[in-house]
């Protein structure tokens, strides 16, 4: 067949013999070894002249047109002739299709790309290409393992945050035969403010894993890094202020949020049963009200707000549970300085309407409210998004997070 069927399926190692159309309606296309590779012994690279005849393989390749078209390889067996070559005899093999491969290295480096860069899982990818997960992930290692081995560059913003990555299992040393429960959770590292996506994903949670990746790293990334995007885990914050004492911690809106609310529903239950001693239920105005008091004050209408305030004020005559919702609302104030421009007065004068609400909704033998309050000083100018530290992993999960809130500097 003349060359231009070889320049139409892109291989220029091996040259198209025959195509036809099989039984399935699949393209079945006869290739043979480019003439440049025929008897070339792999080992040292000296051309054979004795043949032990043919063999048919059925390599992989990328899709061409509507579907994979099905190369049958027929290629010699040759007796190498070079007395001191190791390799007394061999197959033909080219770049391209590398001895013992079933699939071309095109058609490798497009499955790892759909994993890497197309968020795709490995089970998804291997199934629409008819091979095991096993295959695709070696794939998928193959392209990452020099990525990742390169030095990573100076970031400004390091993102910490855990992904549950399957249930803990027992795992054997293979060198020293030890077996160790390997933890749940994976710790992912990421650069927040530059391109450079997920830089490491390391087994575990625990102070000394994150302190000992951080010290791995040579003097100018530690020195670089300004900041440390956490969710207000004490284990992060101990293992950053021990490796980079110099870099300062900023917690997510979203987490200081989701505590706030947290801080209502406990409220609200530990009130309904020191009031009616069991649990709530439909019938209970507070129960009832549990979305609203959730909610932001900013998504009430006045006669919903009414409506709540008239619910609360039937059951909890003590008013803790509007104490508890105004607090959250005053902190999630705080929070929203962020996009009124963040200037300091702004969250100064914010700040002490908080606490000085808290100290009026404080008893007299509370500790002072305002310990912690420094903390929550200022909003963050840099308008970085610390829930990234998830999207890059999203190569290992299913779902996206492409959206996430902003943070407050913790200390």
């Amino acid at each position: 067949m003349s060359n231009c069927s070889s320049l139409l399926l892109g291989l220029t190692d091996i040259d198209v013999d025959l195509v036809g159309i099989g039984a399935d309606g699949a393209r079945d296309v006869r290739v043979l070894t480019a003439p440049a590779w025929v008897g070339r012994c792999p080992q040292c690279a000296v051309v054979s002249t004795r043949s032990k005849g043919w063999v048919v393989t059925r390599p992989k390749d990328v899709k061409v047109g509507p579907d994979f078209p099905k190369l049958l390889w027929c290629k010699q067996k040759w007796l190498c002739r070079n007395t001191s070559c190791v390799r007394k005899q061999f197959t033909e093999s080219v770049p391209q299709i590398p001895p013992r491969a079933r699939f071309t290295v095109r058609a490798k480096k497009e499955m790892a790309a759909a994993v890497l860069d197309g968020w795709r899982s490995v089970a998804e990818v291997s199934a629409a290409w008819g091979t095991t997960w096993n295959t695709c992930h070696r794939a998928v290692v193959a392209m990452a393992d020099p990525v990742l081995a390169n030095q990573l560059a100076p970031i400004r913003v390091l993102g910490i945050d855990e992904t549950r990555r399957g249930k803990a299992k027992w795992e054997t040393d293979p060198a020293t035969g030890i077996r160790t429960w390997v933890d749940r959770f994976d710790t992912g590292m990421v650069d927040i403010a530059g391109d450079q996506g997920l830089l490491a994903q390391l087994n575990g949670r625990e102070v000394a894993t994150v302190v000992a990746w951080i010290n791995s790293q040579t003097p100018e990334f530690r020195a670089g890094i300004t900041h440390v995007a956490i969710d207000m885990s004490a284990t992060y914050a101990k293992a950053v202020r021990k490796a980079l004492p110099h870099a300062r911690i900023v917690v997510d809106h979203f987490h200081v949020v989701k505590l706030a609310n947290q801080m209502i529903d406990d409220v609200r239950r530990r009130t309904t049963q020191a009031l009616r001693g069991r649990r709530g239920r439909a019938c209970d105005p507070e129960w009832t009200s549990r979305r609203r008091l959730l909610r932001g004050v900013e998504r009430l209408t006045d006669q919903q707000r009414q409506k709540m305030f008239h619910k609360l004020d039937t059951f909890d005559p003590d008013g803790d549970l509007v104490a508890a919702w105004i607090t959250k609302e005053l902190l999630r104030k705080v929070m929203a300085c962020k996009y009124r421009g963040g200037l300091r007065y702004q969250i100064a004068a914010a700040l002490e309407e908080f606490s000085r609400v808290h100290r009026r909704l404080q008893g007299p033998g509370d500790p002072h409210p305002g310990h912690h309050s420094r903390h929550l000083a200022a909003a963050d100018h840099r308008g970085d998004r610390h829930r990234l530290v998830e999207c890059p992993q999203r190569r290992l999960q299913p779902h996206r997070q492409t959206h996430r809130p902003d943070s407050v500097r913790v200390s």
